[in-house]
């Protein structure tokens, strides 16, 4: 865990905490299907345009081999675009999740106050198959996974949202002091707030 110590206006000392975390998105069978179905539309495109488009119009050959070149582009950007990481950024209380695409790209999931959690826990798909929420947010490695956390708040923007995330001990310890009190106790025990 990172620590800054920062003086304050009276000339004491605070301590902030500021923790990053990055998980890389495991790919779902849905994910995998869709991949070969992208592979697949382009070794189509690039037949026909390589080798009937020419045959049929003999003077668009040229314009066959830019066309191919354009295909092979698309769908290597559009498989490497489902290549996700997510960065969890905790800062004395604020949770921020980025969402990163094939690391050209960063996308603010969200910005949540970790006071405002209202629930927090192991995360089962299943005790949540019937609820209602306004937001589902998946930013976890695997929802399906042992390390997968959920948690519930109301949010100004997104109203009542699920935010599905795969934390590590570090970003819990940062995210602990903040919650409300009886919440750390249910979700880390009643030692939560003890000095080591």
């Amino acid at each position: 865990m990172i620590y800054w110590i920062a003086e304050n206006i009276l000339g004491g000392t605070s301590m902030d905490v500021f923790v990053e975390q990055i998980v890389k998105k495991r790919n779902t069978t849905k994910d995998i299907a869709v991949i070969v179905g992208i592979i697949l539309a382009a070794l189509i495109l690039c037949f026909v345009f390589a080798i009937i488009l020419p045959a049929l119009v003999p003077i668009l050959g040229t314009l066959s081999l830019f066309l191919v070149a354009g295909t092979i582009f698309g769908a290597y950007w559009l498989i490497s675009s489902m290549n996700l990481e997510f960065e969890y950024a905790a800062t004395n209380g604020d949770l921020t999740v980025d969402k990163i695409i094939h690391r050209r790209k960063r996308k603010r999931v969200i910005n949540l106050d970790s006071k405002d959690i209202e629930t927090m826990e192991k995360y089962k798909a299943a005790d949540h198959a019937q609820k209602r929420y306004d937001k589902r947010i998946n930013a976890a490695r695997d929802e399906n996974a042992e390390d997968c956390w959920y948690l519930t708040m109301r949010h100004n923007q997104f109203g009542n949202i699920l935010l599905t995330f795969s934390p590590d001990e570090r970003t819990l310890s940062a995210l602990k002091p903040f919650i409300k009190r009886q919440l750390a106790v249910e979700v880390f025990g009643r030692d939560a707030f003890r000095r080591t």
